[in-house]
């Protein structure tokens, strides 16, 4: 029994080190319809925003840029979590938005972009004769 317990817990310790599905996708967000408007947030904590490029084309928009790691200090890390490195997401947008409208803002670690519909994507009241 000892051999099938030591089997379980490294099983156990294997799995509850595997990156969940929800860290994988990086950076997490959210994406909003407002009417006029898409908002997408994006979590991009301890991100410069000037590593960070957005890009659209068609009906993707791709999040883009490189989280660097704190400069070295001689430490040496018991426990190391923390990801680093380059990221790209690309978000299937569920309407086509006006490009030269999108706007931008970065604060606190969380990047909000909002991106107004098209005209052809926005809902139009036909009128029965």
């Amino acid at each position: 029994f000892r051999e099938v317990a030591a089997l379980e817990r490294a099983t156990n310790r294997f799995f509850r080190d595997v990156p969940t599905r929800r860290r994988l996708l990086y950076p997490p967000l959210e994406l909003e319809d407002q009417g006029d408007n898409l908002v997408i947030t994006a979590e991009l904590p301890g991100t410069d925003k000037e590593a960070v490029e957005l890009t659209v084309l068609g009906d993707t928009l791709t999040i883009a840029g490189e989280k660097k790691p704190p400069t070295e200090n001689g430490a040496r890390y018991i426990r190391h979590e923390r990801a680093y490195g380059k990221f790209r997401r690309l978000v299937d947008l569920p309407y086509a938005v006006a490009q030269d409208n999108i706007k931008a803002a970065y604060k606190d670690g969380v990047l909000t972009i909002t991106l107004p519909k098209a005209e052809e994507a926005k809902p139009r009241q036909i009128s029965v004769e």
